[in-house]
């Protein structure tokens, strides 16, 4: 495999790294919402349907949950294609 084909595998790794953020950013929302969650909960316990609420806490814990999955998964690839990548430029650097 040539430049042009480390060149692709730089190009996915980089789409790797973009939606590795973008995940990031995602399961910080989660975060941030389920203590504003928390807040409104510890405010207004009194006078809302409490199993709703903790309905609402875990099905935002389980969309945090999945995008870490996700995460892990796209953190797998990268390392993958990393290694890849590592591998060919030292047989191109050896040629």
């Amino acid at each position: 495999m040539g430049a042009n084909g480390i060149q692709d595998m730089v190009i996915k790794y980089d789409e790797f790294v973009a939606e590795e953020n973008t995940l990031i950013q995602r399961i910080g929302v989660c975060r941030e919402f389920i203590e504003v969650i928390m807040k409104y909960i510890s405010e207004k316990a009194d006078s809302i349907h409490i199993l709703t609420a903790e309905d609402i806490v875990t099905a935002v814990h389980t969309m945090g949950q999945d995008l870490d999955t996700e995460l892990l998964h796209i953190r797998l690839e990268k390392s993958l294609l990393e290694y890849k990548i590592k591998s060919l430029e030292a047989n191109c650097d050896n040629t």
